[in-house]
């Protein structure tokens, strides 16, 4: 089953992550590259129009809009629900191989983003949080995240940034605080404590590479130094075997994209909802 190597399989057991490289090639790095471009510039339908996010420092005014949309953008959301091509990257087939290969056979996609750190702007991050916190369906060793950058990624343009092991904790309390992203929660006692930035690494990768990390995973993204774009693919996968312990947001669109569905377990999203709202619902 799967793709990805014992050796693979056990460091992500052990260290709540492993980087698969090169799951993407150049001409499909190109290919959502360009299509994003033509989204920011405006080539979606118009009851998509609020899934184009901008950081909350140009949203506000704290800083002034670019000439440039794109420039201005924190992430498209859920692009796979009105654009084809973004809709791809639900079904990557060398990414369902390695994530097969921790989770099993039978997956759902979901919340899948396209994420930037504008240019030039330090004060863009995410500060340390586990994904775990927005999931309410158990059990989370069958989910996992799925970030690809198509850029290069450095501590200077906003990598991800883990702590390993920390996939060992329980889940923290998440807050919402004041000056970043609406939705960016903050795992209390974390982002200013010295010990958990001392534990962590940065991951520099290449574009096409692949993380995979456990939800319970702090990780956390800096702000770009850089006057280069930092563009990145996220989504979550989870067995279709999982249950739900409780409402999700509305964003969560489980769409099936491998083996098999399972009574009582994720059942598909026909027709997820393509105005952005952040309200709870019963699946």
């Amino acid at each position: 089953m799967g793709s990805l190597s014992k050796a693979q399989i056990d460091r992500y057991w052990e260290e709540g992550y492993v980087v698969v490289p090169s799951v993407l090639d150049p001409d499909q790095i190109s290919r959502y590259l360009e299509q994003a471009r033509k989204i920011a510039l405006g080539a979606f339908p118009e009851s998509a129009a609020n899934r184009l996010v901008k950081d909350i420092l140009f949203a506000k005014g704290t800083l002034p809009m670019p000439e440039d949309p794109e420039y201005a953008l924190w992430k498209i959301m859920n692009a796979d629900r009105f654009d084809p091509v973004m809709a791809e990257s639900l079904r990557f087939p060398r990414v369902l191989d390695a994530v097969e290969s921790l989770i099993g056979e039978d997956l759902m996609a979901f919340l899948m983003m396209f994420i930037y750190k504008p240019p030039g702007v330090e004060q863009a991050v995410h500060p340390f949080h586990q994904d775990a916190a927005y999931f309410m369906f158990q059990p989370q060793d069958k989910c996992l995240g799925v970030w690809i950058p198509l850029d290069p990624v450095s501590e200077e343009n906003g990598a991800l940034t883990i702590v390993p092991r920390s996939h060992r904790l329980d889940v923290h309390k998440h807050i919402a605080k004041k000056g970043f992203n609406f939705g960016a929660l903050a795992a209390e006692g974390v982002e200013d404590n010295a010990d958990y930035h001392e534990r962590a690494i940065t991951l520099s990768m290449q574009p096409g590479d692949c993380l995979l990390f456990n939800t319970r995973l702090l990780h956390r993204s800096g702000g770009n130094r850089t006057m280069a774009h930092r563009r990145v693919i996220t989504l979550h996968m989870a067995n279709s075997s999982c249950k739900m312990t409780g409402p999700a947001l509305s964003e969560y669109g489980f769409t099936h994209v491998r083996g098999r569905t399972y009574p009582g377990g994720l059942e598909p999203v026909e027709n997820p909802e393509m105005k952005l709202v952040h309200r709870l619902v019963e699946r």
